[in-house]
């Protein structure tokens, strides 16, 4: 379809799935502009958020990257694509739910940010989300590209922690929306639900070098936070009288299927058993 409806477009073809780091680090290694954009196939642009996010990055030569107000229209979340670095204390105030109970204290900020609180201006946060991220071709000369060691999911935050590493400035710019239609709940089991906890638990183990003990409240934390709330979901499920009692089921399900796959035992032996992660 890209071939046959836009012929000017350079179009790069694998004949595998190389996952998402090593499929952008092609196209970039070919890019000669300023500045190089990263967008989602499950995304769109609403109104001017491509302009508005290069008005930005150009008014900021301190800024490495910028990223957009994402929305998500489909898994209906209130997480933002930007946040803070995964630090044990981060995990527990984002996964315990301390972050979303006091959204308006800096202590307790989590990994990510919440819609209607964090949104209300541009801000410098430590990392971005790759479903749409605006970067600036000096900072990718700079810090290098995308790492590929991970097939997808945690590739993002390693670059960002790159990029803040070597001085540069991440900014997240609400004025700029984008929608992003990735998998709805209903949609995950516990075999997806494990790919982003392991790429997430060893990016984890590479940006902290945690004890054993820091490693256990780690997978503790997040296996609380998601049967909390497939507990959660169950309730709002049975309480419900507008018809919607089996799409909260199926959420419930779905972060049912995320805290047996973030259990301690599991994500250790799925660790252990793996060749791809930097552990």
């Amino acid at each position: 379809m890209i071939e046959r409806e836009f012929p000017e477009v350079r179009l790069l073809k694998n004949s595998a799935n190389v996952g998402f780091a090593r499929a952008n680090n092609q196209a970039m290694g070919d890019c000669s502009g300023d500045f190089v954009l990263l967008l989602n196939s499950d995304t769109v642009l609403i109104d001017g958020a491509l302009g508005e996010l290069i008005r930005f990055i150009r008014d900021h030569d301190e800024a490495g990257a910028v990223g957009p107000k994402l929305l998500h229209p489909r898994a209906k979340l209130r997480i933002l694509g930007c946040g803070k670095q995964p630090t044990l204390w981060t995990v527990f105030t984002h996964f315990l739910g301390v972050s979303y109970a006091l959204p308006g204290v800096s202590l307790f900020e989590g990994i990510h940010f919440w819609i209607d609180v964090h949104d209300r201006s541009a801000r410098k946060v430590e990392w971005l989300s790759g479903a749409c991220l605006l970067v600036r071709r000096a900072t990718i000369e700079d810090v290098g590209p995308l790492s590929e060691n991970w097939f997808m999911y945690a590739e993002d935050w390693e670059w960002c922690n790159r990029m803040t590493q070597a001085g540069w400035q991440l900014y997240h710019v609400p004025s700029a929306v984008v929608e992003h239609y990735l998998s709805a709940s209903a949609e995950q089991t516990e075999e997806t639900a494990e790919m982003p906890l392991t790429a997430m638990r060893s990016y984890y183990v590479e940006l902290n070098r945690p004890s054993k003990i820091s490693l256990l409240l780690f997978d503790i934390f997040r296996t609380l936070g998601f049967g909390l709330r497939a507990i959660l979901y169950s309730i709002r499920a049975f309480t419900s009288k507008d018809g919607s009692r089996q799409i909260w089921l199926s959420r419930s399900h779905a972060f049912l299927n995320f805290c047996r796959a973030a259990t301690p035992w599991r994500q250790t032996n799925v660790a252990a058993n793996s060749t791809s992660l930097p552990l």
